[in-house]
């Protein structure tokens, strides 16, 4: 039933480890899951368990930083206009969102901008140069982008237009002739944690800014904007560890202590307003909301909610994204339709991609549509949109190959891309699809190996019975969870009964070992209900131990992973 391999750890933690427990009165299934994770010393599972704000490094480690902040002081202090680019997904919008409160709260005159995917495309334009420009503005930063924007941030030179980059992707091998240009991701930045999102570079721009030229308020006023940070780290499926785990760690208590007004709306939009919010409440309720409108090409209206105050006006603003979202479904399930009755009389061998493209696509939708087909064939996937003079496409895959050089091997058919290893985009001309289409697919099979079987790591076994609310806490402790930092996964068996499907995907259930019933629910596993009987089986099973809070009551609950027959 599960499709998977299961993998126990080849070893355990040594005995003379112990001393870890005795420091900290771990439990020892949370003390294997330390181990497996690389921890080794009592002094890295406490930055583990313990994150501190002092774990930040210096920002002025990064390049560029120093002129970063000075040229944005200097704006500031002369009370320049400043224009803030975001690129129009969560992202490049958190950030935009993030200079534009800080900024404004020293003083500073500042209009923030979003692209609009339909109309602007990816990235810095000379549209924004000239956006700048009309408001007087000496000074651009951009968020998320720039890294290659070399024709944008030539014209800004020649029209007087100082050019920040904040970004965190592979820059080629010349880099445009920006001001400052803060990336992590430098051939000749030596920065000790390159995997930020781009919310996080602007973290560490302003934070040098305030600690070099403000005071201890400004620095508590900046650490209360980490549920912004959160917000874009999550969204951008960076590692969780880290700087970007004390972000998420802190950004989480500040959501969760003081919900800003755009949170609270899309809480209730997602209704979440009675759930302990943790990290995948944002990747998968709210994320997709803000996302909505960049796709769909009203990325203000995110930046709106974002900057809003009222909370009125916020869910004004939140009930307008969720129109997006319901309409985003909508062309999302469009484009997944049609590639899956393709791909039904024509399925990828092993070490083949998925390249298709459609006009009746909306190019909005395919990253979501990618990566859920990547999920499901295991295969990198290559979906374009075939509407207008530009054809766009987004590529994603769940294999380790660098989707970049897939692509630099069709670059003559392109007219541009860039992004990630595992997650991209690019276009070209719709006439050259056929050409890139042959020249891509001939590029995977030289470079992809057959798939390897799919498989679910484990952090040892766990009998249901030994579950308990405390042993969930200590699970939560190693949150927040997501991309690098996995939450916990044990197998055990049991005597599972009384299954049920809710809300026509999940299953929920009640297993029973050595005399102890525990709740379980698997979330996108109903349709196994009918693999269970009503009266009881045994079954082996993968879950993490969580903590269902309902009115104000505890009580341990199973999250289901997989399951299988003894």
């Amino acid at each position: 039933m599960s499709g998977k391999r299961w993998i126990l750890p080849e070893a355990s933690h040594p005995p003379d480890w112990e001393v870890v427990r005795k420091d900290w009165g771990i439990p020892g299934p949370i003390l294997c899951a330390l181990w497996n994770r690389g921890l080794r010393t009592s002094t890295q599972v406490e930055r583990f368990l313990k994150p501190r704000v002092e774990d930040l490094h210096d920002p002025f480690l990064l390049r560029d930083c120093e002129r970063a902040v000075g040229r944005v002081h200097t704006a500031l202090t002369r009370r320049e206009p400043i224009l803030v680019f975001g690129d129009y997904d969560v992202d490049g919008i958190s950030a935009a969102t993030l200079w534009t409160r800080v900024l404004r709260r020293l003083g500073g005159e500042v209009t923030p901008l979003v692209p609009n995917r339909m109309e602007d495309g990816y990235g810095l334009s000379r549209r924004a140069v000239e956006r700048a420009e009309s408001i007087g503005a000496g000074l651009l930063v951009a968020n998320d982008c720039g890294t290659t924007a070399h024709d944008a941030i030539a014209y800004a030179n020649e029209r007087g237009v100082d050019v920040v980059v904040c970004d965190h992707h592979m820059p080629e091998a010349t880099l445009p002739a920006a001001h400052a240009l803060v990336n992590p991701r430098r051939a000749d930045d030596s920065y000790p944690f390159p995997d930020m999102a781009a919310v996080g570079v602007t973290f560490k721009i302003l934070q040098g800014l305030v600690s070099r030229h403000y005071g201890p308020e400004e620095w508590k006023y900046l650490l209360g904007q980490l549920d912004l940070v959160t917000l874009g780290t999550v969204a951008d499926v960076v590692p969780l560890v880290g700087e970007n785990r004390v972000f998420t760690h802190f950004g989480m208590k500040v959501l969760r202590v003081r919900r800003r007004p755009a949170f609270q709306a899309l809480v209730e939009q997602a209704r979440l307003t009675d759930r302990f919010l943790e990290a995948s409440h944002l990747a998968f309720s709210l994320v997709p909301r803000i996302n909505a409108a960049g796709r769909l090409g009203t990325p203000e209206t995110a930046l709106g909610l974002l900057l809003e105050d009222e909370l009125d006006a916020a869910r004004r603003l939140a009930g307008r994204l969720e129109e997006d979202n319901s309409a985003r479904k909508s062309l999302n399930e469009r484009v997944q339709a049609d590639a899956h009755q393709w791909l039904a009389e024509s399925p990828p061998g092993p070490g083949e991609a998925i390249v298709l493209g459609s006009a009746e696509w909306h190019p909005g939708v395919l990253g979501i549509a990618a990566s859920r087909l990547a999920a499901r064939y295991r295969v990198p996937v290559f979906l374009v949109s075939l509407q207008g003079d530009v054809a766009r496409g987004s590529a994603r895959t769940p294999v380790p190959v660098n989707l970049l050089s897939l692509l630099e091997a069709a670059r003559e058919h392109l007219v541009g891309f860039g992004g990630h290893r595992q997650a991209a985009g690019f276009s070209l001309d719709p006439d050259r699809f056929p050409h890139f289409q042959s020249a891509l697919l001939c590029a995977c099979r030289e470079k992809l190996q057959a798939p390897e079987e799919p498989c679910l790591d484990l952090d040892g076994t766990l009998d249901p019975s030994h579950c308990s609310v405390d042993l969930a806490r200590w699970i939560e402790r190693m949150g927040p969870f997501g991309e690098g930092n996995r939450e916990p996964i044990y197998s055990g068996s049991g005597l599972c009964r009384s299954p049920r499907v809710l809300g026509e995907r999940h299953l929920k259930m009640e297993v029973v070992s050595e005399g102890t019933r525990v709740e379980c629910i698997g979330f996108g596993l109903g349709e196994f209900a009918s693999e269970i009987p009503a009266g009881g089986g045994s079954f082996h099973l993968a879950f993490t131990p969580t903590i269902n809070r309902y009115r104000g009551q505890e009580r341990v609950q199973l999250k289901l992973r997989e399951i299988d027959f003894v």
